[in-house]
């Protein structure tokens, strides 16, 4: 019951969380995450950032080249916060949650790439650090 992150234990390519605010039920291959330290809105834009894929990859379980999303990876992600930052992502991913309310199979891409632009900013990532991220496998 009430908000929370739904992702998959194990995924291709990349991490997959969804933002989820009705009573729901998952078998065991999914973990729920429930969190009052932050907005759930801003968590779900921040985990399916191309930052915290990158992130997962290289400091979270890997089985070959699927991500193995369990809980300990989950808690050692480094999140920070930016009140001004924070609140933009949170209308990046209210917009998402609408469109795709309106239009499940709409193109989101300029609104991923909105947040992806903003974690970075919120990490203080430099360009070529940006470079590194965007052109790896995730």
């Amino acid at each position: 019951l009430g908000e929370k992150i739904i992702c998959q234990r194990k995924c291709v390519g990349a991490p997959s969380f969804s933002y989820a605010d009705f009573p729901t039920y998952v078998s065991a291959t999914f973990y729920v995450i429930k969190s009052e330290r932050f907005n759930l809105k801003f968590l779900t834009g921040l985990l399916n950032s191309k930052l915290i894929a990158y992130w997962l990859r290289h400091k979270g379980k890997m089985q070959g080249s699927n991500f193995q999303i369990d809980k300990e990876p989950l808690l050692q992600i480094p999140i920070k916060s930016a009140k001004e930052i924070d609140k933009q992502i949170i209308e990046q991913v209210e917009r998402i949650l609408q469109i795709k309310r309106t239009s499940p199979d709409a193109d989101i891409r300029i609104e991923e790439r909105t947040i992806d632009s903003l974690v970075y900013r919120l990490y203080g990532l430099s360009d070529s650090d940006i470079a590194i991220i965007e052109n790896s496998e995730t």
